[in-house]
């Protein structure tokens, strides 16, 4: 992976996170970031990678009947106080 970005406004804008180590072509790898966000409220919050190619992660599925190979923009709620 090159890179890993999040988005707080339903993928309009994208910011950038730090990656941690590389430990293999089909190694888990560590990222982390710091939001700052507008205002207290529920916020839905989405992360995608981008490959060394430049490809990005789409944000629809590509529905694979037998559920492995699953490449999609995640997203998770969060709420401030």
């Amino acid at each position: 992976m090159a890179k890993v970005e999040v988005s707080i406004d339903g993928g309009r804008n994208w910011r950038a996170t730090q990656l941690g180590k590389d430990e293999g072509k089909y190694s888990f790898r560590q990222w982390q970031t710091d939001l700052s966000l507008p205002d207290p409220g529920r916020y839905s919050v989405a992360v995608r990678c981008t490959n060394s190619s430049g490809i990005e992660q789409p944000m629809k599925p590509n529905w694979n009947p037998a559920g492995f190979m699953r490449n999609v923009v995640e997203t998770f709620d969060l709420e401030v106080a």
